[in-house]
């Protein structure tokens, strides 16, 4: 007699608890009332990527208690808008990658990206002026080009026309 399948939402949840990377596959086997040999089928390959940014959410939360109301809401305002920002250079980088791709595709080998270039060394420098230089990145400027400070509104504008290019 076969097996019957399982649900569709029970193997989600079992990968969702499996990624999270608290529990053991001994324990999802239990709370999803399935045997361990599924548990382990079901994961067999699926790292727990999850589980540094579990980790990182308990130190936020834990950083954030010892202080008061008005600082909590401070610093979760300064990480919404940073998080906002950094999506916005995301999708701006994502549609000079789709330009360039587009570009490569119609016009093959002999492509110029003069234009393209010069449009993500701007976003690049329009990205550091807004957020600074993170620690981590090593930068190898060979061409001295001077930071531009824009104005919400003018990352605004270079957005909207990224977007009407691509």
């Amino acid at each position: 007699m076969a097996a019957k399948p399982t649900p569709k939402a029970v193997t989600d949840a079992i990968l969702i608890d499996w990624r999270i990377g608290q529990l053991s596959q001994h324990d999802i086997a239990e709370k999803h009332r399935v045997s361990k040999g599924l548990v382990n089928k079901i994961c067999k390959g699926v790292e727990q990527d999850a589980k540094a940014i579990v980790t990182a959410g308990v130190q936020y939360q834990q950083a954030l208690s010892d202080h008061d109301d008005r600082i909590v809401t401070a610093v979760q305002n300064a990480v919404n808008e940073i998080v906002r920002v950094q999506k916005f250079f995301r999708g701006a980088n994502m549609l000079i990658a789709k330009k360039v791709y587009d570009k490569v595709q119609s016009d093959g080998t002999n492509a110029s990206f003069q234009e393209l270039n010069a449009a993500a060394a701007a976003l690049g420098r329009a990205q550091t002026a807004v957020l600074g230089k993170s620690p981590e990145t090593a930068i190898n400027n060979t061409n001295a080009v001077p930071v531009v400070s824009c104005s919400p509104e003018e990352l605004r504008r270079i957005n909207q026309a990224l977007e009407d290019a691509c």
